[in-house]
């Protein structure tokens, strides 16, 4: 009788974490396409690219190569916390905010799993050249971790500069 009353409780429990999960990220979705339409009408050459839950706002266009699945690439990247916009920033392989990158050095290739996958997805398609802020919700990020000082459920922006893509 205890075991049932007990693993009634635990599928309580993770019934009511997985519904707090949904609504987080539903949240953040909404905050997201708030954020990207203030970003839009305040500057009518940002252009829009989504990828399976990651979205890229492109600052400045690039040239060609784009980056495909399996390209090696090169970038340099901020990492923020999303709230309504850049957040706290956590990472970066810039110097300018004194951060030893925990994350990545901004090389490696594209579509292996290399990354977080709202990152992958956002990488996925810069060009050369391309400066753009990538924004993608918690499902996208860490989920449910925390790593380091991201909260969990976070939603997460990189600005992002592609310096070389190569096929």
């Amino acid at each position: 009788m205890k075991k049932s009353a007990l693993l009634c409780i635990l599928s309580l429990l993770c019934a009511c974490t997985s519904e707090v999960e949904r609504l987080a990220v539903s949240n953040q979705e909404q905050a997201i396409n708030n954020y990207i339409s203030k970003q839009m009408d305040a500057d009518e050459t940002i252009q829009l690219v989504a990828n399976n839950g990651s979205y890229r706002l492109i600052k400045t266009p690039g040239n060609a190569p784009e980056a495909a699945a399996g390209d090696s690439v090169r970038f340099y990247y901020i990492a923020y916390v999303f709230s309504q916009g850049k957040g706290m920033a956590f990472d970066t392989n810039r110097d300018t905010l004194g951060f030893t990158p925990r994350i990545d050095n901004g090389q490696g290739v594209v579509g292996t799993g290399q990354y977080i996958p709202g990152l992958d997805n956002g990488l996925t398609g810069m060009k050369t050249g391309e400066k753009a802020e990538v924004i993608f919700p918690a499902s996208q990020g860490f989920g449910n971790r925390s790593v380091g000082v991201v909260p969990p459920l976070s939603a997460l922006l990189f600005e992002v500069e592609m310096i070389r893509v190569k096929k």
